[in-house]
């Protein structure tokens, strides 16, 4: 019997090779595909402000970069002898205001740039629950364990998500034509949200998105949440927190997105690189053996031989390695 659907995604017209600028903005699911893909050497950035889940503060963080609207003193706050920012993961902190703005002001120009040059943007939707905050005005990324009494837990409203990301999609466009959108939902349960909750949240969130879809040709939609959801089907794809996808789901869904995205040439090269990194990796218990020298020596000529198909590969690291254990 086959116990899942093996549902197989349609290929996509827009490839993505190792030369293109890949972004990556959103839930913590898309970091599993960014990992993945900065692993085998693609170029790839991800997550400035850190994991972002509901599509407001997606927006938020993209105007800024886009814009170049430099945080100010009034973005950010004082807790605990550190500072944070609403917009911004508690990860992106700083022991000063002046250190912290700087450190956000920096990002803004470095994204700003490689979203100037990038192929393709990828944008994972993980909520459309969000916490607006009452005084501020404003609906926050991250509430930094402050009061729950100053925040407002929202619903986000599927024509105003349209309408703003449409905005903000025509402006894109015209910074970088040649920019390619993939939207996705993010299969990570928010379970804390109630069962209910969670399913009418991600409903909104594939309402809005095919709806952008739609009206853009340069956007695309990759199904992470059917191919977890409804392919896989079963909760021995999550961890034991009923919520977030394993190893197995997440490795699973990366070997449909490398059919839906990359040619017969790129999963090529996406193997021998497989071969080069778990070399790598591989751990050596004599080195001044014949066996790991000649180990060492194979794969020092595999870079040797990958880097002159593929000039723009970076295997520096690789290359160093196994030539200094080689000799």
């Amino acid at each position: 019997m086959q116990f899942h659907l093996n549902f197989q995604p349609q290929v996509s017209r827009h490839q993505i090779t190792h030369q293109d600028g890949i972004l990556f903005i959103g839930s913590c699911f898309s970091e599993h595909i960014a990992g993945r893909m900065i692993e085998l050497k693609f170029k790839v950035a991800t997550n400035p402000f850190g994991v972002i889940f509901n599509p407001k503060s997606i927006l938020i963080s993209l105007n800024r970069i886009l814009y170049k609207n430099y945080y100010t003193v009034n973005d950010v706050f004082e807790k605990d002898g550190l500072w944070y920012s609403l917009e911004a993961h508690s990860l992106i902190y700083a022991y000063t205001q002046h250190e912290l703005i700087q450190k956000l002001n920096n990002l803004i120009d470095q994204w700003n740039e490689k979203m100037n040059t990038s192929s393709f943007l990828m944008l994972t939707f993980g909520s459309a629950y969000a916490y607006y905050h009452k005084q501020q005005q404003r609906v926050v990324a991250n509430c930094h364990k402050l009061p729950q009494a100053i925040f407002d837990k929202q619903m986000l409203n599927y024509f105003e998500i349209v309408s703003d990301f449409q905005l903000l999609i025509d402006e894109l466009k015209r910074f970088n034509p040649n920019l390619k959108l993939v939207l996705t939902v993010s299969p990570v349960k928010h379970l804390r949200d109630g069962v209910i909750e969670n399913n009418l949240s991600k409903a909104i969130l594939l309402q809005s998105i095919h709806q952008i879809v739609k009206q853009n040709a340069h956007c695309m939609y990759f199904p992470s949440y059917e191919l977890v959801v409804d392919d896989l089907r079963d909760y021995r794809f999550y961890e034991t927190d009923m919520s977030h996808p394993n190893f197995q789901a997440t490795r699973y869904v990366w070997d449909k997105f490398s059919n839906v995205y990359f040619s017969a040439l790129t999963q090529k090269m996406n193997t021998k690189l497989e071969q080069i990194l778990q070399a790598h990796q591989h751990r050596i218990l004599r080195q001044n053996s014949e066996t790991t020298k000649k180990f060492k020596e194979s794969f020092y000529q595999k870079c040797i031989l990958l880097k002159e198909e593929f000039p723009y590969l970076n295997l520096e690291e690789e290359l160093a390695y196994f030539k200094t254990h080689s000799n």
